[in-house]
């Protein structure tokens, strides 16, 4: 049984106190060190009495966190042990940088953990990036040896140019202030005490104290989205702008205050405007109050929404902007029209306002399905109103010219294209490319995200050339075929009922 942990003010007002009458400032810690340990305690990130695992991967930014956890632990009253995660990715390099973890904790005195974890099948298994699979695979074995150790948090070692590098890639990515925050301090039971230090006086740091890394010769590579940020587009930034890391990083303290005074806005809003059902099916009623609010108040109202689809969904991850525009402007609709959305959830209009429900069998197509708009008396989704047809044209592609939602037309890149393009039924081991470097899903594995009825997968539409799968008709575009900048010319490809 985990043992009661002391109230976290009383505890951390206490222990700061007595640092101070100790003079630990200037007698002991190093000036990194004292920086670190008074962000800890103004982050209120470890409590007297705790214990935590560090993350250690052998790199400059781990080693250094676990050196320092270490010198602070008596001060913080905290227990530490170490845990790394060997990829299965870069052969004896990786045995290499484990040999070196152990040996440093076994230095310190620190139990490690060396958790091994097959990252290439994994993310063949699941359809997902390397990168997408090495991140899964890092927190799954951290949490497991959290849980087994009783261990209060866990330790990552992410510094300032990882702030900088995270508000960048969710601005690329497309976010709201929520994303422009960055990375938090203290995200559940993870705790990041290096956020606000920078790689060079980690550096220095462990130059200074004589203690080595380990470099991994992957994050010297473009090929995963994160290096082409660290390596290639923010030092090209840099050149333009050498103050452009200290504007991303004003721009995330920014997005938090702004975010602050969001959060009391949608709290009011939710408890003045919003009735909930527990029976089968779950509903939310979002008040007809919403739908007379300014335009000054959208955001709020965005974020409400996209809030209470999350709470339905269990899950935020392709809930977009355009699904909020979608059940938003159902305010304006007559009574009785409806959404399919993401995770079997709809949308209706009713006297009332708008009802979000929580379908127990999911009867939405995608995250693409936003707008799929069906009669009050017709539940059949648009997609399966037999038959389907389709209509393609080539034509030349202008910059800048709309996109249409992928729900019944897309444009594809022509020069993606190979061979002829075939509407047709899903083949045994279709593949999807659902990530810009390349990363692919089996066609049935997607199926399954999206929670698509098995006894509708096989007669599905997609749209395919001789290289394999293009469109899940309404579901989702093939990221290799996707319009880019370069495009200059574009198959469109409409559904043809009838």
């Amino acid at each position: 049984m985990k043992r009661a942990v002391p109230d976290r003010h009383c505890s951390f007002l206490h222990m700061r106190t007595a640092a101070q009458e100790a003079g630990m400032a200037d007698s002991v810690f190093t000036g990194l060190e004292q920086r670190v340990l008074n962000y800890i305690l103004d982050q209120k990130m470890i409590a007297p009495g705790t214990t935590g695992i560090v993350a250690v991967s052998g790199g400059a930014d781990s080693i250094c966190l676990l050196h320092i956890l270490s010198r602070l632990s008596e001060t913080l009253n905290t227990g530490i042990s170490v845990c790394h995660v060997m990829h299965g990715i870069r052969g004896e390099e990786a045995e290499r940088d484990a040999e070196y973890v152990r040996q440093e904790a076994e230095r310190l005195g620190i139990t490690c953990r060396i958790c091994e974890r097959d990252v290439p099948a994994l993310a063949k298994e699941e359809g997902l990036s390397l990168e997408e699979a090495g991140r899964k695979a890092r927190y799954s074995c951290l949490e497991e040896y959290k849980e087994e150790t009783g261990a209060d948090w866990i330790a990552l070692a992410h510094q300032r140019e990882d702030q900088v590098e995270t508000v960048l890639f969710h601005l690329l990515r497309g976010t709201g202030l929520r994303g422009l925050r960055g990375i938090r301090p203290i995200q559940g039971d993870r705790i990041r005490p290096l956020l606000e230090v920078s790689r060079g006086e980690i550096e220095i740091w462990l130059a200074e104290q004589g203690i080595g890394f380990c470099t991994d010769s992957t994050n010297l590579e473009s090929d995963y989205s994160r290096n082409k940020l660290r390596n290639r587009i923010l030092p090209e930034l840099r050149e333009i702008n050498a103050g452009v890391d200290e504007h991303f990083l004003s721009l995330a303290k920014e997005a938090e205050e702004l975010y602050d005074i969001q959060e009391t806005k949608v709290e009011e809003l939710r408890k003045d405007c919003i009735c909930r059902s527990s029976g089968e099916p779950e509903t939310v009623v979002l008040s007809n109050q919403l739908g007379e609010l300014t335009d000054g108040e959208n955001t709020v109202l965005g974020e409400l929404i996209l809030r209470e689809m999350e709470r339905l969904a269990g899950q935020r991850k392709d809930l977009t902007r355009k699904h909020i525009s979608a059940v938003r402007e159902l305010f304006g609709r007559e009574t009785g029209k409806r959404l399919d959305l993401p995770y079997g959830m709809t949308a209706i209009r009713t006297y009332e306002g708008v009802e979000l429900r929580k379908d127990r069998e999911d009867r939405s197509l995608a995250d693409d399905g936003a707008g799929a708009e069906a009669s009050s008396d017709e539940n059949e989704p648009m997609l399966f109103r037999k038959p389907v047809r389709i209509s393609v044209v080539k034509r030349n592609y202008s910059p800048g010219e709309e996109i249409p939602d992928g729900v019944e037309r897309v444009l594809l890149d022509a020069a993606a294209v190979q061979g002829e393009l075939i509407l047709r039924k899903p083949k045994q081991g279709d593949m999807l490319t659902i990530h810009m470097n390349g990363g692919k899903k089996p066609l049935a594995r997607f199926f399954t995200d999206r929670k698509v009825p098995a006894e509708q997968r096989k007669d599905y539409p997609v749209v395919a050339d001789d290289a394999g799968i293009l469109w899940v008709v309404g579901l989702r575009l093939s990221e290799h075929c996707k319009v880019t900048e370069q495009t200059t010319e574009v198959y469109e490809i409409e559904v043809v009922r009838g």
